[in-house]
């Protein structure tokens, strides 16, 4: 029995470094293929004079890249996903590494709204504003205005969708935050639904917290359309009844995932 509990204990340990390995790796790898993206999404930008298509063909190459040499697998309806536009998007934000995840299955003609900080980034950043994303400056009340109606007129003019992570930072919780309004008062003056969408927890297929990562599934559920009326209380009412789908979602997907 104690040669059994050792030999069990030394598998484990091997495992804890191969996922470390594969972490720092895949992070070495990510970065240079980050910037070789970027690089290449800005020459795209002066060929195709700023088509709203090079963001899908970033995220799909760039994310999608990676989440391959990882060897993730995302369970998603692509289908759902893509029969939803134009439409507001709002997904949970669990870290950095769920941009991978959303940015391996969003489809066509979407953009992403950002923080500020992320234009300054080299290269990456630059090609983040070029490309139609929109950026929002946190605690600045009229920019964000200024933002919304922007993005409602190309909803409503270009026919792109908008993704957005509502709870406004990373929340590794099983329990999602309260939901900023932005998304949903976008989509009122935009006059397209708000499509959740709900990823599993990343443990599935990484730690961030001890560097680890390992080949797996992970599920993300496209929920039905939300409809949003104009009124505040109206769109006030779309975003707890939107939290509260979202909320029932996950901890389904939490009650289906394998213990860890």
């Amino acid at each position: 029995m104690e040669r059994v509990d050792a030999a069990k204990a030394r598998a484990a340990r091997l495992r804890a470094l191969l996922e470390r390995l594969a972490f720092f790796l895949g992070f070495l790898a990510g970065g240079i293929w980050f910037f070789l993206c970027s690089a290449a999404g800005l020459l795209a930008l002066l060929v195709t004079h700023g088509s709203r298509n090079n963001v899908f063909l970033f995220a799909r190459f760039f994310c999608g890249g990676v989440v391959r040499l990882m060897g993730w697998r995302i369970d998603v309806d692509a289908a759902k996903l893509s029969g939803s536009r134009p439409c507001v998007f709002v997904s949970n934000h669990q870290s950095i590494m769920d941009l991978l995840v959303y940015g391996a299955i969003v489809p066509r003609r979407t953009v992403a709204v950002g923080k500020r900080e992320i234009s300054k980034i080299p290269l990456f950043g630059w090609f983040f504003r070029a490309s139609g994303n929109l950026v929002i400056e946190r605690g600045n009340s009229e920019a964000a205005r200024e933002m919304l109606a922007a993005a409602a007129r190309r909803l409503k003019e270009e026919g792109v969708s908008v993704w957005f992570m509502p709870e406004g930072t990373r929340n590794a919780g099983r329990e999602l935050l309260p939901f900023k309004t932005g998304a949903f008062r976008l989509a009122a003056a935009a006059g397209v639904p708000v499509v959740p969408v709900v990823a599993a927890p990343l443990d599935a297929i990484v730690d961030t917290e001890r560097f680890r990562s390992r080949r797996g599934r992970l599920a993300v559920r496209v929920l039905g359309p939300i409809t949003v009326g104009g009124e505040e209380e109206a769109i006030a009412a779309a975003a707890r009844e939107t939290r509260d789908r979202m909320q029932r979602e996950l901890e389904a997907l939490i009650s289906e995932s394998p213990a860890r």
